[in-house]
Order: C-alpha cells, then sequence, then structure tokens
C-alpha cells in the first residue's frame, strides 16, 4: 500500500513527481491506460479508485472504460498529444489508537497518489525532424521520475521498431540529463516499470508456456499460467531476440545501460486477459483467444475483460517515488 505520508513533493508544481509512458505507435499505450480503473476495481484489495483531477481527464477516463466495457474493444491510438491528470485512491487503514494517549484514535490517512499521462503517437519519436509533440513529450520524461515503458511483442514480430524508439527517446533524455555534473553515476534517475503487453496473444502465451517461463499458482482457482517474478526479465529477451528487427535484441542492455538496474522492474501484462471459460470455469490452454476479429475488420473482446499486472507497475511506482527510495535506490517497506 502507498504511504502518502512520505510521498515527495515536487517544489515547482507543490506536487508528486509524474509518471510518463512511451512506447511505440499501437504498442497499448491507451488499451494499458483504459484497463488500469477496471484493474483497481478488480483488484483484491476493495476500495481503490481511479478518479480525473479535472474535466477533461474524467471524461476521457470514463470514454476508455465504456470502449473497453460496452464497446468490448480498444480505444483508437493515439493521433495527438494527450494528457491526463488521474489521481489513485486507495482504502484508508483502520484508526490506530495513540498509545501514549489511551482514549483516542489517530485516523489515517488514505493511500494517494498522482499519475500525470502525457501520451503521443509512439512514431514521433523516432522522427528526425523537429516536432513540437516530440519535445513536449521528451519534457515530460525529463520532469518524470517514474516512468511505464510499453513493449508489444506481437508488434515487434511483425514490425520491429520498438529499438528505433527506445533510443530515439532515450537519447533525447540523455542529451538534455547526463551532460552536466548532477548525475555522476551517468545513470538516468528514473525508476522504469518495463509492461510486456498482450499476454493474451497466443503466440506470446505459447512462447512463454512452451520456453518453461510460466508456472501455475496453486491458489488461482482460474489455472492461468504466469510468469513469476524472477523469470520475466528472461521472459523479456526471449521475446526480443524473436522480434523481426535484430536490434531489438539490444533493448534490455539499452535500458540496464541508462538506467539502474535495480531501479527496473518489469511486469507480464493484459488488457483484457485471456479468456476463461465460463461452463469450464477456468483456463483452457486449447482455447486461450479472449480477442478476436469482428465482422468489420476490427477487434472484439471475446470473454470478461480481466487485466492482468495493469494496476500492479503503476503502484510499484508510486512506492517506488517515495522519499527514502528515492535516496537509496530502492523501496523498503
Amino acid at each position: 500500500m502507498v504511504d502518502t505520508d512520505s510521498v515527495p513533493g515536487d517544489p515547482e508544481r507543490g506536487r508528486e513527481p509524474d509518471i510518463a509512458m512511451w512506447g511505440a505507435s499501437g504498442s497499448g499505450k491507451t488499451a494499458f491506460l483504459a484497463a488500469l480503473s477496471v484493474a483497481l476495481n478488480r483488484s483484491g484489495s476493495p476500495g481503490w479508485r481511479l478518479i480525473g483531477e479535472n474535466a477533461v481527464s474524467r471524461t476521457e477516463l470514463a470514454k476508455l472504460r465504456d470502449t473497453l466495457l460496452q464497446a468490448r474493444t480498444f480505444p483508437a491510438p493515439t493521433e495527438a498529444l494527450t494528457h491526463y491528470s488521474w489521481v489513485i485512491l486507495g482504502p484508508a487503514a483502520a484508526a490506530r489508537r495513540r498509545w501514549w494517549w489511551p482514549w483516542t484514535e489517530r485516523v489515517e490517512r488514505a493511500p494517494k497518489f498522482n499519475l500525470d499521462f502525457l501520451d503521443l503517437r509512439g512514431d514521433l519519436y523516432a522522427e528526425s525532424e523537429a516536432n513540437i509533440d516530440k519535445q513536449a513529450l521528451v519534457d515530460s520524461l525529463v520532469k518524470s521520475r517514474g516512468l511505464i515503458y510499453v513493449f508489444d511483442p506481437d508488434r515487434e514480430a511483425r514490425v520491429g521498431d520498438a529499438f528505433k524508439h527506445l533510443d530515439a527517446a532515450l537519447h533525447d533524455v540523455a542529451g538534455r540529463m547526463l551532460v552536466g555534473d548532477e548525475y555522476e553515476d551517468g545513470k538516468l534517475p528514473h525508476y522504469i516499470a518495463v509492461c510486456i503487453t498482450k499476454y493474451d496473444d497466443p503466440r506470446v502465451l505459447r512462447i512463454a508456456m512452451e520456453g518453461g517461463f510460466t508456472q501455475r499458482d496453486p491458489h488461482d482457482e482460474l489455472r492461468i499460467p504466469r510468469v513469476p517474478e524472477d523469470r520475466v526479465r528472461d521472459f523479456f529477451r526471449r521475446l526480443c531476440r524473436e522480434a523481426r528487427d535484430h536490434n531489438s535484441e539490444m533493448i534490455l542492455d539499452l535500458l540496464e545501460a541508462f538506467f539502474h538496474e535495480d531501479r527496473i522492474k518489469f511486469f507480464v501484462t493484459s488488457a483484457v486477459g485471456v479468456f476463461i471459460d465460463e461452463d469450464l470455469g477456468r483456463f483452457d490452454p486449447d482455447d486461450p483467444v479472449n480477442v478476436i476479429d469482428d465482422a468489420n475488420g476490427g477487434l472484439t473482446i471475446r470473454g470478461a475483460v480481466r487485466p492482468l499486472n495493469v494496476m500492479e507497475p503503476v503502484i510499484w511506482l508510486g512506492r517506488m517515488l517515495r522519499p527514502g527510495a528515492m535516496r537509496s535506490g530502492r523501496w523498503h517497506g
């Protein structure tokens, strides 16, 4: 749970550091955002909520949720600079009696932190010419201290442009932050959640299961094969090697060259989750597909929307951005 009493403030803005997001066009950034509030609602900790900080953000949040849950499809890829200002609120802890004053209780504050997502068309990262939107996003990456990097293995198998986008963005940010003396260790100061998207895709699932990366949680009644935390980095490297572009094999090395390794955490995610046969009541490895083609050439979500590891990267970043974690390079708590 996020301890808001120790969330760092930004002296220039009077609020928490931003969490920024980037990835190639069509990599699932907008779908990730759409699934976030659903994931919070479905979490095992009741009371987590995602709230728009202003009217525009509340309207966009409602549109994203309706697209996923009501229209049962995915939001259109971002075509223009989009700014989301959201707040995550958690359930307040039970009041604690103060030992030095037996008749009074201290009401615990509800956990809260801000999500400032600046999202735009991913292919702008690799454009060589000056671009106002690209500059705005680089500015966002520079001032943020939490990053969500979205990697789409399905797109990489077909297009293979993740390295180009990542390399361009990182060098722009490094050129702004590392040429001076502020960061003497030569590393960017961010915490970065590397999110492998579309785990529900049959090809991605097959690589995970046949490659020996998965295990079953004995407490999971749905029997969904999951990649344990200590195998996700290796799974990520394997997917990079499966990409169409051979340069993708350098993505992991690039990330670990620019960021502190103990500030990088890998997540296997899915905005909608795998298909669960309601009659069977569990995951069927012979029938895992939860996204199918519709009659109009688009995509339709087949079963229930069960986001996988969408909430967890955001909550992890919120924890990492506590003052004690930022000083030591890791979170304690």
